[in-house]
């Protein structure tokens, strides 16, 4: 994958109303990106991935109102984890749990779940 197929999942996302690159880096061997999308019902996705020959470091950051909802990443901060490096932070920095590497089509898909439950809380599922 590469920071143009990130910048493209995000454009094309209907869970997502706008992209801001905060920062674009594309040299032979190595790509990173940091974006910042606002997302539908108030909540904001923060995307960090560097590519490269051999390595791949990430951060998908959900929150709303400036408080974490999710964030998956592989910082080598767990290393009891089967899933190390990668990683799921749920409603808090202490609150980890394993993950398998995820992409931002995975991330996507489990944000707009979380949306479309946390989004309308009032809301009565059939």
């Amino acid at each position: 994958m590469k920071t143009q197929d990130i910048l493209d999942a995000l454009s094309s996302s209907d869970i997502i109303l706008r992209v801001e690159v905060i920062a674009l880096v594309e040299e032979p061997g190595k790509q990173a990106l940091r974006a910042r999308a606002s997302l539908k019902n108030g909540f904001l996705l923060i995307v960090t991935e560097a590519l490269g020959k051999g390595f791949r470091s990430y951060s998908y950051h959900l929150q709303k109102n400036d408080k974490l909802v999710r964030r998956w990443d592989n910082a080598p901060h767990w290393p009891q984890m089967k899933t190390f490096p990668h990683h799921l932070h749920l409603g808090s920095e202490k609150d980890v749990r394993e993950c398998p590497e995820v992409f931002i089509d995975d991330v996507l898909l489990e944000v707009k779940s979380i949306i479309d439950v946390k989004g309308f809380p009032d809301r009565q599922k059939p």
